[in-house]
Order: C-alpha cells, then sequence, then structure tokens
C-alpha cells in the first residue's frame, strides 16, 4: 500500500511516477499547467481489487488502456466545468465504467478528485450477469457514463476515498460495490447518461487528429497551416476546439507537449545512452537555453538534474538488490 502521510497534502510529483501509482496500467499524462505537477495520491490493495483515491493539483490530459482481465469504475467526487471523458463533460458525482481492453482518454481541470477501483472482469462480469441483463458487451454504453443520482453508492464511494486515505485496507466484498455500480448504471435515465452535442464531438475529433500529427512530427517544426490540414480544420476552427476541450490554443498545447514528452523521456532514459541535447533536439526544441528555463519554470528543476536523479535512484536500486542477494 502507498498514500501520502496526508489526503490533503499535495506532493510534487514526475509525470511518469504519477501516471504509474495505479499499477495495473500505465496511464500516459501531459500537464497543461505551467506550474509543477502536484498531487495527493493513496492506493491499496485488497482481494485481488485496486483501490485508489486522487486529488490533482493541476490541469491534465491523460490516456490509458483498461487490461484485458480488468474493469475499471471511476467516481468523481469534483470535477471542474472543462473536465470530460472521451470527449464528453463530466461533473460532480458521475461514475465511469471502463471495461477490458477499453482505451479511454480524458482532460480533469485542477481540483478535480475521484475515487477508482480496479476490479477483475470475470467479478464484474459475473455480477453484471446475476443481475438478469443481457451480456456486458450489450450494454456498456450505458454502463459507460452515468449521474450517481443513488446516495447509497455515493456513500459507498466515499467511504472507499476515507479507508484509502487513512491508510484502512479493510474494505467490504467487493462484490456489494459492483452490484450497485450496475443497478444504478442500468437504471439510469438517458437524462442522466450525458453526451456531447455535435460541436463538441467535431471538437473532440480535431484535437485527436491534431494531437495524433503533433506527436508523429514531434522533432521537427510543425506549421499552422500543415497542422490545420491534418486537423481538417480552418486556423479559427482548430484554435476554437482547443479553446473547448482543452482551455488553451494549439501553440501552448504543443509546446506542453514537447515539455512533458522531454520529461518523460528523461525520467525513463537508461544511464550514459541519452543526454538532455539529444532528448531535447528529439522533441524540436534547439534551443537548449529557452528548453532549460521552460523545463524548469513547468518542472522545477534543470533538465539534467531529472536525468541525474532518476538515473542515481535506479543505479541506487540495483545496488540494493545485489547486496540481497
Amino acid at each position: 500500500m502507498s498514500r501520502p502521510s496526508d489526503m490533503q497534502g499535495l506532493e510534487d510529483f514526475d509525470l511518469v511516477t504519477l501516471g504509474a501509482t495505479l499499477g495495473v496500467c500505465e496511464v500516459d499524462l501531459l500537464t497543461l499547467s505551467p506550474v509543477r505537477p502536484r498531487a495527493a495520491i493513496a492506493s491499496t490493495t485488497h482481494d485481488g481489487v485496486t483501490y485508489l483515491s486522487a486529488h490533482i493539483d493541476f490541469d491534465v490530459r491523460g490516456s490509458l488502456t483498461v487490461p484485458e482481465d480488468a474493469c475499471m469504475l471511476v467516481y468523481l467526487h469534483e470535477a471542474g466545468e472543462r473536465s470530460w471523458c472521451q470527449g464528453i463533460g463530466v461533473e460532480a458525482d458521475m461514475a465511469v465504467t471502463l471495461l477490458r481492453g477499453t482505451p479511454t482518454d480524458f482532460m480533469f481541470e485542477r481540483g478535480t478528485r475521484l475515487t477508482l477501483v480496479v476490479a477483475p472482469y470475470a467479478r464484474f462480469r459475473s455480477r453484471f450477469l446475476a443481475s438478469d441483463h443481457a451480456d456486458v458487451d450489450m450494454a456498456a454504453q450505458r454502463l459507460r457514463l452515468f449521474s450517481v443520482r443513488s446516495e447509497h453508492l455515493r456513500r459507498a464511494y466515499r467511504q472507499i476515498a476515507s479507508r484509502v486515505a487513512s491508510g484502512d485496507a479493510a474494505m467490504g466484498p467487493i462484490e456489494d460495490l459492483l452490484d450497485e455500480h450496475i443497478r444504478v448504471a442500468l437504471a439510469s435515465s438517458p437524462e442522466e447518461r450525458p453526451v456531447a452535442s455535435r460541436g463538441r464531438r467535431a471538437h473532440y475529433q480535431v484535437v485527436r487528429r491534431a494531437e495524433r500529427f503533433m506527436r508523429a512530427n514531434l522533432r521537427r517544426d510543425i506549421y499552422s497551416q500543415e497542422l490545420c490540414q491534418a486537423a481538417g480544420a480552418s486556423e479559427r476552427g482548430l484554435r476554437y476546439a482547443f479553446d473547448d476541450m482543452l482551455g488553451i490554443p494549439p501553440n501552448r498545447y504543443l509546446a506542453m507537449l514537447r515539455l512533458c514528452t522531454a520529461h518523460r523521456s528523461l525520467v525513463m532514459a537508461e544511464a550514459g545512452r541519452r543526454s538532455v541535447k539529444s532528448v531535447a533536439l528529439s522533441c524540436g526544441m534547439w534551443d537548449l537555453s529557452r528548453f532549460a528555463e521552460k523545463y524548469r519554470s513547468v518542472f522545477g528543476e534543470q533538465p539534467r538534474e531529472t536525468l541525474t536523479r532518476h538515473n542515481l535512484s535506479e543505479d541506487m536500486a540495483q545496488t540494493n538488490e545485489y547486496e540481497e542477494w
């Protein structure tokens, strides 16, 4: 089990470490805020189920894929007005059900608080079939995103968050939570299952196409005209889409994507295999002094400090492993 000493106390995180806190799958994160990523995270595992409670103190864009043998339940205690999942706006007291193998992307505004439960898919499917409904895949859309009108289910998620934060690993039977989550999801009315407007869906697709192009061409200069062409939008339409979905213009998003990609590369770099210069150039940042300045303003340290610190941590871990052997 891992948890901060006080769930109210925010801690500095690098994006790779924060994305790995869930443990069961990798979460790719990108900060949209010009400040160091901060969060309060607590997690525990009980009876084969992972429970996590989080308070996110920066605007974050992310993506994940649920493992084939798992399902993920997410309850939002708080969520800013720009927050969304798969392009659909989310708010407080909403729940999300992500089934096995589901790729999902999201944006959470600063101040988002959530509780997340990862359970074996077999146990979820067993409880779903016991509810006398059709196969899970046929009801996936009804399960995906819904407003939680049940005080019983709200209380259950609040209790999980409280127990995880306090370090209490004695969770109740997961079947009780699964039964209530499934019941409330399937009983929700169309009004309680939000959908994106046509304009919102169009903006979401424009942003996704633009993101793919940026990532594929990160090491070179990217011009506005070719980005618009790749996104299938005019320059004005591109700006509107990014403002609607992410709250920042495309050029700023590209700058943050370059910085976060460099950050990830520096954290993940093998000792002696990468230099700060090679990482910066691979992300399309040719002015190394400007890169270092912007990097420090977002991540609170120089790029070389990130590279050295993580290589040192890796060396110490290997030394301890050797000594134990």
